[in-house]
């Protein structure tokens, strides 16, 4: 039986006039993404891949199906006249036929955010000829603030996007003996109770606590952390830093957080328990994606997680 591989990233592929440095080398880096990355996976959650006000995704879903990515999902653009102005950069790219797919919008989302379209982007693809449920999301980030009633906000609008995504997959998948994954950036750090709290009058060490509380021990859907399974704490995707404490990436993330040192990228695999999906746990990691021979280091500003398995 073949291996099918998937990757989740964070392509930090924004809107036109929406960047950090340099212009973020989009044109460059998606170029790259294509020529060079896509081929190595069977399925792909990217987030942060807009189709608002540029064609880049277009050409990505044009040059995906040149490498034998003949399915794709995507997020829906805002409706005309609503609050949003962009949708929210969901996009999933399959080898193997997507059967059905349907975007859920989150009930709530706070600025800057809000001016997206956000929502969680659900895929069943038929893989062996036999169903996989698939979710991509990309929740609520946190920017930077000084306030700690804003910073407490952002994290509570995270948590009812969790209800939401929860809901969502129990609607899914239920109580059927067919497996799931849940991909994306959900931008809770797993590594936050490794540091000193950012606030001292709210509670800033318990986002994981309740990714699991809210998600990973569902009543109707079981649902296991793949990189904390493997080691036993969650590895760092975004603001990575080497055994000496210095940046792995410094061209396309800021200045103020090349040291972040945060887990904030998941692939969680769901009602394993009820089905004959394996996965292979020695290509289940952190990829940098990194680009040698490029200005840029990596791909993006995050690092991938990818897993492959056998169903």
């Amino acid at each position: 039986m073949s291996q099918t591989k998937l990757l989740t990233l964070n392509l930090f592929m924004r809107p036109p006039l929406v960047h950090n440095k340099n212009w973020d080398f989009k044109n460059q880096r998606l170029s790259y993404f294509i020529s060079k990355i896509i081929k190595k996976y069977d399925i792909i959650c990217l987030q942060e891949t807009y189709a608002a006000y540029t064609s880049r995704q277009k050409k990505l879903l044009h040059e995906a199906a040149n490498h034998n990515f003949l399915y794709h999902a995507i997020s829906p653009l805002p409706k005309i006249f609503s609050t949003h102005i962009a949708d929210c950069g969901l996009v999933i790219l399959s080898k193997h036929k997507i059967l059905e797919s349907t975007f859920r919008p989150f009930n709530d989302s706070v600025y800057p955010d809000k001016l997206a379209y956000k929502g969680a982007l659900y895929a069943k693809i038929l893989v062996n000829s036999k169903p996989l449920h698939l979710f991509n999301v990309h929740l609520q980030s946190k920017h930077p603030t000084k306030s700690s009633k804003k910073y407490l906000m952002y994290r509570l609008t995270r948590r009812k996007q969790l209800i939401d995504l929860r809901n969502f997959v129990d609607e899914k998948i239920g109580l059927a003996e067919e497996p799931g994954f849940i991909c994306g950036d959900l931008n809770v750090d797993g590594r936050e109770e490794l540091k000193p709290p950012v606030f001292k009058d709210i509670e800033c060490l318990d986002d994981y606590e309740h990714l699991s509380k809210l998600l990973l021990r569902g009543k109707k859907v079981a649902m296991k952390d793949l990189l904390r399974w493997k080691y036993g704490f969650s590895p760092a995707t975004f603001g990575r830093i080497n055994e000496k404490g210095e940046a792995l990436e410094k061209i396309l993330t800021m200045n103020h957080e090349i040291c972040a040192d945060e887990a904030l990228d998941y692939i969680l695999l769901a009602n394993e328990d009820r089905t004959d999906l394996k996965i292979n746990v020695e290509n289940t990691k952190v990829e940098p994606l990194s680009t040698e021979g490029e200005v840029f280091t990596q791909i993006s500003d995050h690092a991938g997680v990818e897993t492959s398995f056998y169903y």
